[in-house]
């Protein structure tokens, strides 16, 4: 009697085991997974600046030249704040553009005439700036890790996210494994039925006041190029009359 009660306890404790075994382990490599993720974001917040140095800014503004494969080349303004913030002027030799993003408001322009926008030309506005809000947004929380990858870019080693902001709208950003500088982000999107992206490559890394920015960026459209942006200056929080997101 004795052997049998213990043969059904120990195949009861092989049988909790069974169940239990991989219920800790699968745990234990969400909480790796989990750390390692948080190292990799805190050692990119420190290649572009430091926790610190990037918690002072309120705002960016970039002043540069445009090539555009449509429109020739032209004059680039642009100003974001990491509070869901986007104004961009766009002017050409014989037109001009404006882009204003204010949170869950987008305004659209053409030679003057601003309208409100939803739908696609809205999404394309969230996903500019949400690739302009790296790493802002991964250093306060705004965006979530959908999904985490090693893979290659033009030869270089990357490491890959695939984040989703508050909205729920998702990019893939693809990093170097070396320096931690962000390569390229590709934004998804619809356009009626249609799955859409947008892509943009960033290059030509240099520091202004202790904050690593991008001076050089190509644009896709799926995997069309339609324009390339040259950045002459940089200000870090500059004096912006804030009625321009009110147009």
């Amino acid at each position: 009697m004795k052997i049998k009660m213990h043969t059904v306890y120990f195949s009861f404790l092989s049988l909790l085991f069974s169940i239990l075994f991989p219920l800790f382990v699968s745990q234990g490599d969400a909480e790796s997974t989990a750390e390692q993720e948080q190292l990799f974001i805190a050692n990119m917040v420190k290649a572009y600046g430091g926790k610190e140095q990037l918690a002072k800014v309120r705002g960016i503004s970039a002043e540069g030249l445009i090539t555009s494969s449509t429109d020739g080349k032209g004059s680039y303004y642009r100003y974001m704040q990491p509070d869901g913030k986007l104004y961009v002027h766009i002017r050409y030799s014989d037109s001009s553009e404006k882009r204003i993003l204010n949170g869950t408001n987008g305004y659209r322009g053409f030679d003057g005439r601003i309208r409100k926008v939803i739908g696609a030309p809205y999404d394309a506005m969230v996903y500019q700036y949400n690739q302009l809000d790296l790493p802002f947004g991964l250093m306060n929380g705004t965006f979530r890790i959908l999904e985490h990858r090693q893979d290659k870019l033009n030869g270089v080693n990357v490491e890959v996210l695939k984040l989703a902001d508050k909205h729920g709208y998702e990019i893939e950003v693809y990093i170097s494994a070396r320096n931690y500088h962000i390569l390229k982000v590709v934004g998804y999107f619809t356009i009626g039925q249609k799955k859409a992206s947008l892509g943009v490559e960033f290059m030509d890394y240099r520091k202004v006041k202790g904050i690593l920015l991008a001076h050089k960026a190509i644009n896709y459209a799926m995997d069309s190029r339609i324009s390339e942006t040259q950045i002459a200056q940089y200000t870090i929080n500059p004096k912006i009359d804030t009625s321009i997101f009110n147009p």
